[in-house]
């Protein structure tokens, strides 16, 4: 058992870097090709206006802030009315 475990110390660090290797082998050429340039003639795509998303995105975020706060202001609330309940029990408790 012993033996077996000393093989595969000696085995696996090289395994790795074989494994390493082919990956770095494969992954090399495709990043060469991710890297040419091509000139486009013509119209490159249809241009997206950006003020409608820009105006969704505050839109939604004010949203969001409201809904929190009101969120918020609904538990302080809440709170509240325990603490005034707690404080009259603690009144009728103390005049006994």
């Amino acid at each position: 058992m012993i033996e077996t475990i000393r093989r595969l110390r000696g085995i696996l660090p090289r395994a790795c870097a074989a494994l390493v290797a082919a990956v770095a082998t494969l992954a090399v050429p495709a990043l060469a090709l991710a890297q040419e340039f091509q000139k486009v003639d013509g119209k490159l795509g249809e241009e997206v206006p950006a003020r409608p998303f820009v105006a969704i995105a505050y839109g939604f975020i004010w949203i969001a802030l409201l809904a929190y706060v009101l969120f918020i202001a609904r538990g302080l609330a809440r709170v509240r009315g325990d603490l005034e309940e707690l404080r009259r029990k603690l009144d009728a408790a103390g005049k006994r």
